[in-house]
């Protein structure tokens, strides 16, 4: 460990809690200190464990659903007047414990891949499903456009809006996190679509390779954007695993990963990753499915990726069922992020080291998670 990069950031933090304001959180300083320790690997006091729960007596209100009209959904997702009002009482109903802060998404983490409708994809909404798709538009490559982030484009003008006006709503109270960017992988495929693109791995690879290389840039532009609307330097950086980092961070990940061998993610997609993790000081991959394993060699070999979320999927065990893939990941040196539930926490910390360890868990009640978080702090104590 840098002790001199350890010692100025734990002496930022009061600094950056009056940037960002006093209201965000009790005992937020000591929060962050947590945070900067789980970066490098050790523990303050316990390990990270951020429990939240739905306040009772605080019920949402029907314009916090998706609109089942079509013609509503966009305005839902994208008009402030609809949007800031939403997190106002999203920040409401919720118990924050233990390490959980208030953490809101302007642009939300439901409108996957907004990065394809940057670049030009026909982004389109689902009808009240809270979420969003692409349309292909690289139908040839030959004269296809050039994947560039374009500040006049339509949909990064609505994100830009957003979140400016998020900043302004909750300078203070909460901390902002950017738009789901995904990775190079996730908009490629999105760009050109997912059998296209299997096919092109093997017809076309040049193509491919050169895609990406512009993909990744405008990936770069985008996350650089997006963190300066918010005022990330000072407030601390997030996106949508929200995990707070006084210093540059994101999520890295590639879902299409599932589709390949080792060999074509080494050859086409694994050098995003590493891009990634050389422009952005701290990174998280998200690693989602049984499937997505067979290439868990090849992130934990990139020395500049700093840990993993593991993600089993829609169907699979409980978070406590693959310990031994956990400790794998804990070998290699790596941070562990885990959305896990209550009956997990025990056996997991049985099994695995708390030094750069965290785990997320949503609770049935707001006691509920006050003793969570109460049982685990006893356990160091």
């Amino acid at each position: 460990m840098d002790e001199a990069a350890w010692t100025w950031n734990v002496g930022t933090m009061k600094a950056m809690s009056s940037a960002a304001g006093g209201g965000i959180h009790p005992g937020w300083e000591q929060i962050q200190e947590r945070h900067e320790a789980f970066w490098h690997g050790q523990i303050i006091d316990r390990p990270l464990i951020r429990a939240r729960a739905g306040k009772p007596g605080v019920p949402g209100s029907a314009a916090d659903r998706v609109p089942g009209d079509p013609e509503r959904v966009r305005q839902w997702f994208t008009d402030p007047d609809c949007v800031i009002p939403r997190l106002e009482r999203e920040l409401a109903r919720t118990h924050y414990a233990g390490d959980a802060i208030p953490m809101l998404f302007p642009v939300a983490p439901a409108l996957v891949a907004i990065q394809a409708a940057y670049l030009g994809g026909g982004y389109r909404f689902a009808s009240g499903t809270g979420s969003a798709w692409c349309d292909p538009i690289i139908e040839a490559w030959p004269g296809r456009q050039r994947l560039a982030f374009n500040p006049e484009n339509g949909w990064w003008r609505l994100s830009e809006r957003l979140l400016a006006e998020g900043e302004r709503a909750f300078r203070g109270r909460a901390i902002l996190g950017i738009p789901d960017l995904q990775g190079g992988g996730q908009i490629l495929d999105l760009l050109r679509g997912t059998e296209r693109l299997a096919a092109d791995l093997l017809e076309n690879p040049e193509e491919v390779l050169r895609a990406m290389a512009e993909i990744d840039v405008a990936w770069r532009d985008c996350w650089t954007a997006c963190n300066r609307l918010i005022g990330a330097e000072e407030a601390g950086y997030v996106d949508w695993l929200e995990v707070w980092s006084a210093v540059p961070a994101v999520t890295v990940e590639c879902d299409f990963s599932i589709m390949i061998s080792p060999g074509m993610f080494r050859r086409f997609f694994l050098p995003s990753v590493v891009q990634q993790t050389e422009w952005v000081a701290r990174t998280i991959y998200h690693l989602d499915g049984e499937g997505a394993i067979r290439h868990l060699d090849a992130l934990l070999a990139v020395d500049r990726l700093n840990g993993i979320q593991w993600v089993p999927g829609a169907g699979a065990a409980p978070m406590r069922a693959w310990v031994p893939l956990l400790q794998r990941i804990q070998r290699a040196g790596k941070l562990l992020v885990l959305n896990v539930e209550p009956a997990d926490v025990p056996v997991l910390l049985d099994a695995l080291r708390p030094e750069g360890l965290l785990m997320d868990v949503w609770c049935e009640s707001p006691e509920a998670a006050d003793e969570l978080v109460s049982a685990v702090t006893r356990r160091f104590a």
